[in-house]
């Protein structure tokens, strides 16, 4: 049977060394009919006040503090706006605010819903790439997260360096230092290679077995295989991430799955 789940992919300034078009690559040999869109805000063509409008929504969600949940939306800090709408524009780094991924992808789905409400709950998936960090409140606390299923799904290339945790041996030697009063600037370099970095060249190579758990959540509502050497499995650590997901192997079941 001819595959006919249309996905669509979106780019908001992920990392410089993320190639979509490799991604691409990777998921149209499953059979997928893919098609890039490009940058999001160009895609969407907001006039200057929704582009205000978006700005002082995303304001709204950032997370000061983890063990806090954002039940309603913040209360926006007017010097905020202008920084936000630098950075969906492109001209300034995203790197060191951390979203409600929830909020974003309610407020990024009202958006859609204006714009290409027909392509909604109708056989096609909308993918985000992009560099904001997110997250999502799960056991007493914010947890960032690498990819939030969903309309639209969200893929963070600050999620894949912050969310799946680094060697056990790193935080011990970390916490070592700091009860030392050392620094901790060479920790990185001694544990180089171990962990996914930020523009780190590996991340279009890991990212399509993101990209295809978001894929398979859409089309069976379970994004994760139990197979521990599918790229569908759900990595908790780096080195899992560097094995698993950087090789990006569908185990024979999801391989069948994805044909039918």
């Amino acid at each position: 049977m001819k595959n006919e789940t249309q996905v669509f992919i979106y780019s908001d300034y992920p990392s410089t060394s993320l190639n979509i078009d490799l991604v691409i690559e990777n998921l149209r040999q499953y059979g997928l009919h893919i098609e890039h869109r490009g940058n999001l805000i160009d895609f969407l063509s907001l006039s200057e006040e929704r582009l205000y409008n978006l700005a002082t929504d995303f304001s709204s969600t950032y997370i000061d503090d983890i063990s806090a949940p954002l039940d309603i939306i913040n209360p926006v800090d007017s010097s905020e706006i202008e920084p936000e709408i630098n950075r969906l524009l492109g001209r300034e780094n995203v790197r060191g605010k951390f979203y409600d991924g929830y909020w974003i992808q309610r407020i990024l789905y009202k958006l859609f819903s204006e714009k290409i409400n027909h392509e909604l709950n109708n056989g096609c998936i909308h993918l985000i790439f992009t560099a904001r960090l997110f997250g999502t409140f799960e056991d007493r606390r914010y947890h960032a997260r690498v990819v939030l299923m969903g309309v639209p799904s969200l893929i963070s290339t600050s999620g894949l360096v912050e969310a799946p945790a680094k060697p056990r041996e790193y935080y011990y030697v970390k916490g070592r230092l700091i009860q030392s009063d050392l620094g901790t600037s060479e920790l990185d370099n001694m544990y180089k290679g171990r962990f996914v970095e930020y523009d780190d060249p590996k991340i279009s190579s890991i990212l399509p077995s993101y990209a295809l758990q978001a894929i398979f959540y859409e089309i069976t509502t379970n994004a994760f295989c139990d197979n521990p050497q599918c790229c569908l499995s759900n990595s908790h650590w780096q080195e899992e991430v560097l094995k698993i997901q950087y090789e990006g192997v569908l185990c024979e079941r999801c391989k069948e799955i994805i044909r039918q």
